[in-house]
């Protein structure tokens, strides 16, 4: 494959998206505290509106930097091969490290039987090992079936019809998440009733911010500009799109004498039409202000670069880490108020999950100089 052109811009959405995740998780973990007000709940709950563009631009980025590489030569065994080594093997050690963090946190035996382990082989196929490894189950199958995506979306083709293609696909997911959202996916049978309760990780709900992304990815100068000139649109529909929301959450919690979190949160769930729409509205927006932030070296766009670079493992990390940064900030920063402590739980979090990442690629990169006796400690 010949090396492309780096986009920096992605790089930065993606440290935006991750940023976006970590920030999702931190509100999840503390808005739940008894005694918050209606008010502060409908707040945290509008924000989190705000920041549900994470998941979908994590897809519809895959979908860019896939088509954007691999837009003329694909060796299928190769591409596997790589995928395999750089997102499968640490889906797989992740799982069992949080199935083992979580037996010890149980006071569970771990691996005192057979039975342990095809429940963790259960867990890697359901992603249940953690409350954020879903997403994995969810993108793996875009790798395994990208030669079939190739074959939906062509450059050999006129755009207008890969355009066609794709407005296609946002009808039919349209169609999914609302006959999802009206609990249509009902069954007594037993293997379709496992496959319904799953439904929320089927790489089938998400594949139009893929197949976006992918056409994104094979006009991508084209993209470009057609960002640039409907970035202002795509700011005045999402913050129209977000008094929606926010009136829709208050008149939930209104009159309650606790906030209800759950329902309220609800409201903005990622597979919800209104949300899909919402995401389509803000992504122009998003995507010109990654690309003004990189255009010029500036010290934010090099701060989002660089977290998205060690996206992935921040992300496979992260909710290990903000388990303790949440218990520290209900523990000790309850006097500081839930916005504060959710600030602060967040910053620790994806700080410190990033920071190790790099930590972790410096002792490596360390120890492979030394295997081959380049490293000035070891070689004299």
């Amino acid at each position: 494959m010949k090396r492309k052109t780096k986009l920096e811009e992605i790089e930065a959405l993606r440290g935006a998206a991750f940023l976006a995740v970590a920030l999702q998780h931190a509100i999840a973990g503390l808005f739940v505290q008894p005694g918050l007000s209606p008010f502060s709940v409908s707040l945290g709950t509008t924000f989190l509106g705000l920041i549900r563009f994470a998941v979908p631009l994590f897809v519809f980025i895959t979908g860019v930097v896939l088509f954007y590489n691999y837009d003329q030569s694909f060796q299928y065994g190769r591409f596997l091969k790589r995928r395999g080594q750089q997102v499968v093997l640490p889906y797989l050690f992740w799982t069992l490290f949080y199935y083992v963090w979580v037996s010890m946190l149980s006071g569970g035996a771990v691996f005192h039987h057979w039975g342990e382990f095809l429940h963790v082989v259960e867990l890697a196929f359901t992603g249940k090992a953690s409350y954020h490894l879903w997403f994995m189950v969810m993108i793996i199958p875009f790798y395994l079936l990208f030669p079939v995506f190739r074959l939906i979306l062509s450059g050999k083709r006129p755009a207008s019809a890969n355009l066609a293609v794709v407005l296609v696909f946002l009808a039919a997911n349209l169609v999914l998440v609302e006959v999802l959202s009206k609990g249509y996916f009902q069954s007594n049978q037993p293997i379709l009733q496992t496959l319904y309760t799953y439904l929320d990780r089927n790489f089938l709900f998400w594949t139009f911010y893929f197949v976006l992304g992918g056409l994104a990815g094979l006009y991508y100068e084209r993209w470009k500009k057609a960002m640039q000139s409907l970035w202002g649109v795509s700011l005045a529909i999402t913050i129209l799109f977000l008094i929606y929301i926010g009136v829709k959450i208050w008149g939930i919690n209104e009159g309650q004498s606790a906030g209800n979190y759950l329902t309220s949160s609800y409201v903005t769930g990622p597979l919800r039409p209104l949300m899909m729409l919402a995401v389509l509205a803000m992504l122009p927006a998003l995507y010109y202000a990654a690309q003004r932030l990189t255009a010029t070296p500036t010290k934010l766009g090099r701060a989002l670069s660089l977290i998205g670079r060690y996206s992935f493992g921040a992300y496979l990390v992260h909710a290990f880490i903000l388990r303790f940064t949440n218990l520290l900030a209900l523990n000790y920063l309850g006097f500081l108020g839930v916005y504060a402590q959710t600030l602060i739980s967040f910053i620790l979090c994806a700080g410190i999950s990033v920071g190790l990442c790099i930590g972790y690629r410096k002792m490596r990169d360390r120890w492979r100089r030394m295997r081959v006796g380049v490293d000035r400690g070891v070689a004299g």
